[in-house]
């Protein structure tokens, strides 16, 4: 052996051209089984008593095996059965031995994906999602009325599911930095570790029905075959899957015959190449792409059994629970992430112990908009009350001690005090808000105690009905105002979830002693939870928080959050009461701009306590655009007393006491920038104004 075949490589390939070295040639494939010939896999399959499929579920099971007679023997209920038992919560899964699937052939990656499923925008969302917005069920079998082992979702027509393909796809290229992407080794051996693979029925919006295999485990192994095969680009990754599993895009309905008889022939067709290059003496790039990808190991979920022999009724929880014992670390990539996906599980079993309503578990599962959860449960519909309901049902009442049982249970905790159970709560809580920017940091205060104050926790309380929400709010304070308990809680729940969401009150702002009235400052910290225990016992602090509500609500921007006093005190030498509003120096009410104002509201003489320790002085309360004004005032003032005082200087130590040249102008380049500020978007004076006749007449 040369030299030169020794730099060439096992390929035959210079490893300089960007392809990995290659540790396992690819092997020859032989061509898909005409489906009439897979009869016999598809008999076994349903002959064995540990298969819950119908007959679609079983057609997708057989007709993307490389060798069927290897799967009929695997599936065989005697003597020699593979099928592989795997335990999970409240019952058993079964799935058939590793074997050979093809990469073209009714595989799709997981189109609801869990691991983000804290990014995932439901129906009571306002701005339109480009997410996924509906989970998996368990398909229940029409004619015998039990659950079997195929998922079911809905989706309106072929381009919604491409849509969810490219979704699931994409995240998982760019998730975790990259760490996902496994092309390189495709291309160096194929994929040895198995997928794990689960039937999901996809039905559209016109009635008709389409059945798939979606990865379980594997997402990352699945997206990277797709990239090895296409060159690495995700964008041809993904029209790639899409084109060969799914098909055209401007076809309505399900795939017919003739679409999956022509991927069929694809695939026979890929085979039939692949292997005449595999024969040659030199590997092409495009041979050992093809070669690497044309086939993969998988174990497919075909039964699921409950712990009593019956059906199992919940699919889904049993999915994810196997996920989590694939993995080190739970399945999803993020924290939000994972609350999301444990309290998904919470309400399941809360709905299948009779906990909560089959209404109440669409709301709570997103899949409802606004309008719809009015017509369902009569709450006003405003998403605020989405967030709200969330919260009743985990904390009201005796209820709670139930499903602090359920959250327990799922998350594995020995206590579930209301700092843990606010975490896991707060992006299920707060999931019709996911497209607000900056929805990151209401998540991370609502998680930090949130609303879950003494009067809210595991008290009976109970959600208004009504339409408007104003109305509805306007009742709730008059309630509260007049000493009833549940609606205080009522409203410590409304009004905190909206000053939480609007940035009144948020966990990491920041606040130490002396810090000057800004966003995300406070005269002294008060956690969320403790913020809102202070207000909700005063008749001032229940004003704020029904103010609050109502500005978020309010589709009119003039409606704004107002202050008002919270204790009986002296102010500047007038006497005022808990409840009187708060009055600046102009004598209008304050409006509320920062958590400063709320916090300094809540406990006035604890503000002015703290910030005496640092300035010695007490702060005036001015309207922020009086205070904007005043600083914009003043700031010109200084500025040009400074351009007066350099002007008096330039005489005796010349132009340079003003800096350099582009300094200079850029100081005047910003003079011009507040000069058409004010010119552009402030109030026009009549008196700056000449008549056409005035002019003529000088």
């Amino acid at each position: 052996m040369t030299s030169s075949d020794l730099s060439a490589g096992l390929d035959g390939l210079d490893h300089d051209d960007g392809l990995p070295p290659l540790l396992r040639r690819p092997e020859a494939v032989a061509d898909p089984q005409p489906v009439t010939r897979l009869r016999r896999a598809r008999k076994a399959l349903l002959a064995n008593p540990d298969v819950s499929l119908d007959e679609a579920a079983a057609n997708v099971v057989t007709s993307g095996v490389v060798d069927p007679l290897r799967l009929e023997a695997l599936l065989a209920a005697a003597p020699s059965g593979l099928l592989t038992a795997k335990p999970v919560f409240g019952g058993t899964l079964y799935a058939t031995a590793p074997h050979s699937r093809y990469l073209d052939l009714d595989v799709l990656p997981d189109i609801i994906n869990q691991r983000w499923a804290g990014q995932l925008r439901t129906a009571m969302d306002v701005v339109p999602s480009t997410f996924l917005s509906t989970v998996y069920e368990t398909l229940i079998d029409p004619v015998s009325g039990k659950p079997v082992a195929v998922f079911t979702v809905r989706m309106q027509d072929r381009k919604a599911l491409a849509q969810a393909v490219a979704e699931s796809m994409y995240h998982t290229f760019h998730a975790q930095k990259g760490e996902n992407d496994y092309t390189q080794s495709v291309l160096q051996q194929g994929v040895k570790e198995p997928l794990t693979l689960f039937v999901v029925r996809v039905g559209y919006g016109d009635g008709s029905e389409d059945t798939f295999l979606v990865t379980g485990d594997g997402n990352s192994r699945l997206m990277s075959m797709w990239l090895a095969r296409t060159g690495g680009d995700i964008d041809a990754a993904i029209s790639a899957c899409i084109a060969s599993v799914i098909g055209s895009l401007d076809r309505p309905g399900a795939r017919s015959r003739a679409e999956q008889g022509q991927a069929r022939q694809r695939a026979t067709e890929l085979t039939m190449r692949t292997r005449k290059h595999l024969a040659a003496s030199t590997m092409t790039e495009a041979t050992r792409r093809e070669g690497h990808t044309i086939a993969f190991p998988a174990t497919v979920v075909v039964g699921a059994r409950a712990d009593d022999d019956g059906p199992l009724a919940d699919l889904v929880a049993a999915r994810d629970d196997l996920l989590a014992n694939l993995h080190v670390r739970v399945t999803p990539w993020t924290r939000e992430a994972q609350n999301t996906q444990g309290m998904q599980r919470v309400y399941r079993h809360a709905l299948r112990e009779g906990r909560i309503s089959p209404d109440v578990y669409r709301v709570l599962s997103g899949t409802v908009g606004a309008q719809e959860m009015h017509d369902l449960l009569g709450i006003p519909a405003n998403r605020l009350w989405s967030a709200a309901l969330h919260q009743h049902v985990m904390l009201a009442g005796s209820g709670a001690y139930a499903m602090n049982r359920l959250v327990k249970q799922e998350f594995g905790m020995a206590k579930a005090d209301r700092q843990r159970i606010s975490e896991r709560l707060a992006p299920m809580a707060l999931s019709a808000y996911r497209s607000q920017d900056g929805i990151e940091q209401p998540v991370r205060a609502f998680g930090n105690g949130g609303t879950i104050t003494d009067r809210v926790w595991k008290q009976p309380w109970a959600l208004t009905q009504g339409g408007e929400p104003s109305e509805v709010l306007d009742d709730v304070l008059d309630r509260a105002l007049a000493g009833e308990a549940g609606a205080v809680a009522e409203l410590t729940v409304l009004g905190g979830t909206a000053a939480i969401l609007d940035g009144y009150i948020t966990r990491d702002r920041g606040s130490k002693e002396g810090t000057t009235r800004d966003s995300r400052t406070a005269p002294f910290r008060a956690t969320p939870v403790n913020l809102l225990e202070v207000l909700s016992k005063t008749a001032g602090g229940l004003r704020m928080l029904h103010s609050i509500a109502r500005a978020h609500v309010s589709a009119d921007p003039a409606i704004l959050a107002k202050q008002f006093h919270t204790q009986d005190r002296e102010v500047e030498g007038t006497h005022v009461r808990d409840g009187d509003p708060v009055l600046d120096m102009a004598r209008e009410q304050v409006v509320i701009d920062y958590e400063w104002d709320l916090v300094y509201a809540a406990d006035p003489a604890r503000a002015l306590a703290t910030i005496a320790k640092n300035s010695g002085e007490s702060p005036n309360l001015e309207a922020e655009d009086v205070r904007q004004r005043r600083i914009l005032s003043s700031s010109i003032a200084s500025a040009c007393g400074a351009a007066r005082t350099l002007a008096r200087m330039r005489q005796s130590r010349g132009p340079e006491v003003f800096g350099h040249g582009d300094t200079v102008d850029d100081l005047r380049a910003q003079l011009r920038q507040v000069e058409e500020i004010l010119l552009r978007f402030g109030p026009s004076q009549a008196s700056f104004l000449f008549h056409e006749d005035e002019v003529k007449g000088e």
